[in-house]
């Protein structure tokens, strides 16, 4: 999953959003968002198939300037 760092942060963004909630009721939606984020990427994080996204070799094909017919 997460390693310490990441969850570092990660409660780095709640403790803040948290302590937000105090002055803005926007805050609330703030921290919402922070978790259901965090939550995303602990999804992508644990799928099979967005792993072996990330580790297969890439299959790119480098883009060449296009020919423009009746360009000078």
């Amino acid at each position: 999953m997460f390693d310490s760092e990441a969850l570092q942060d990660f409660v780095a963004e709640i403790n803040d959003a948290y302590h937000s909630t105090s002055m803005s009721n926007e805050a609330w939606t703030e921290l919402q968002a922070i978790i259901h984020e965090w939550h995303e990427s602990a999804l992508a994080i644990s799928s099979p198939e967005i792993a072996a996204a990330f580790n297969a070799e890439s299959d790119e094909v480098p883009l060449t300037k296009p020919i423009i017919e009746g360009a000078a």
